[in-house]
């Protein structure tokens, strides 16, 4: 089920490598509340999952993105699709819609607001290329290839490069969340859906580890509401599953660092709790 979807991840970054001029991306996503604001507003619509957004997101890294603009871009993509917020429309109607839209939106932005304030920069070093592939040298400058050879570079950066760094961590992470989802005690979920603070953790303890998309998990989602899941919970289960999963803290880890990782999980984790929470209090 991941992998087209991370196959269509690695696509964007390699259309995001040869179509967008690195210097685009340094004026516009590079540092400050704006970059966090538009790399939100891009990712909100873009049809990616959980883990075909991984290398898109790391994609934007190398080329020049802020730490809290690829943390806003990997929370807004996965949670907001398009598809997502007609399935639930479907489900839930359009006030459920304006409310996880304002979920991705708030979140995406507060977190890489934190980034950017709690996260020294050099503490998260990117990969970069020693020498320009095509003129084996290292250059800053762009390159216009023809269209055989904008081709293949897709292909070999998108498929090849980012492939090797992260295709690994994010197969072990699926690999542990489908452990973790084949043993979790399906009659837990079933006795703790009631109001109360207590729904809102073991949705948090559930679907941070779990790869789930935003779209599998609305139906999900709806049969736990109709057995008594609060919509507070609800909304906490439909922010952490899409957002967090163990592929995406595995690739964190390994391109961006531990500390980088732990508050991206702390983070979502928290403010879902208290938007949760709040909904809970409001309906």
């Amino acid at each position: 089920m991941a992998l087209p979807w991370l196959a269509i991840g690695y696509l964007f970054a390699g259309l995001l490598k040869v179509l967008v001029p690195a210097d685009f991306l340094e004026k516009h996503i590079g540092s400050g509340f704006k970059s966090i604001l538009i790399a939100t507003l891009i990712g909100i619509p873009l049809p990616l999952c959980s883990c075909g957004v991984i290398p898109t997101a790391m994609g934007l890294r190398r080329r020049g993105a802020s730490l809290g603009a690829t943390l806003a871009f990997l929370i807004a993509t996965p949670m907001t699709t398009v598809t997502t917020l007609f399935l639930l429309y479907a489900f839930f109607g359009w006030k459920f819609v304006i409310l996880m839209l304002f979920a991705g939106f708030s979140i995406a932005i507060l977190t890489g607001l934190f980034a950017d304030i709690f996260i020294d920069s050099s503490e998260t070093e990117i990969k970069k290329e020693a020498k320009c592939p095509h003129c084996n040298v290292t250059c800053e400058h762009e390159h216009y290839f023809g269209l055989t050879e904008k081709i293949k570079e897709i292909f070999k950066y998108g498929f090849l490069e980012m492939g090797k760094d992260t295709l690994g961590w994010i197969l072990l992470g699926l690999l542990g969340a489908g452990i973790i989802a084949t043993l979790a005690p399906k009659e837990v979920i079933g006795r703790y859906l009631g109001a109360g603070f207590l729904p809102l953790i073991l949705m948090v303890i559930i679907g941070t580890p779990m790869y789930i998309c935003s779209t599998g998990s609305i139906p999900f989602v709806a049969a736990l509401v109709s057995k008594g899941l609060t919509i507070g919970g609800a909304v906490v289960f439909l922010i952490v599953g899409p957002a967090t999963n163990l592929s995406t803290f595995f690739v964190l880890t390994h391109e961006l660092g531990r500390k980088t990782a732990i508050m991206y999980i702390v983070s979502i984790a928290t403010l879902s709790l208290i938007l949760g929470y709040f909904i809970q209090l409001m309906i």
